[in-house]
C-alpha cells in the first residue's frame, strides 16, 4: 500500500498553496492538475509540505505557504508582516 504525504501545489495567480494528498510529487501534480480551478493560474511547482505545515492540515487548519517559503502563521512580527505586505501584491487576483 503506497505511503501518503502531504504536498503543497503552487499556482501562477493565488498567493498561497493548495493543499494535495498523495503518494509521490508526480501523483500530486496530476491530483493538483485534474482539480484545477478557474482563476488558479498555471501550476507552478509541487513542494512536499512541511513537519510544521503537516501538524496544521492534520488539525483542519488552513495552510498558508508561500514559493519562498514565508507564512503569515509563522515567524516573527516582521517576518509576518512581510508575508503580509506580498499578499497584498496579489490583491486583485484574490
Amino acid at each position: 500500500m503506497a505511503s501518503w504525504r502531504y504536498y503543497l501545489a503552487f499556482w501562477s495567480r493565488r498567493s498561497t498553496a493548495t493543499v494535495v494528498p498523495a503518494g509521490s510529487t508526480s501523483q500530486a501534480r496530476r491530483c493538483a492538475q485534474a482539480h484545477h480551478k478557474a482563476g488558479y493560474g498555471t501550476l507552478v511547482s509541487v513542494q512536499q509540505a512541511s513537519a510544521a505545515d503537516r501538524q496544521l492540515i492534520r488539525q483542519g487548519v488552513w495552510v498558508r505557504r508561500r514559493r519562498d517559503g514565508s507564512s503569515p502563521q509563522f515567524g516573527t512580527t516582521a517576518e509576518r508582516a512581510a508575508a503580509r505586505r506580498q499578499r497584498s501584491r496579489y490583491r486583485s487576483w484574490l
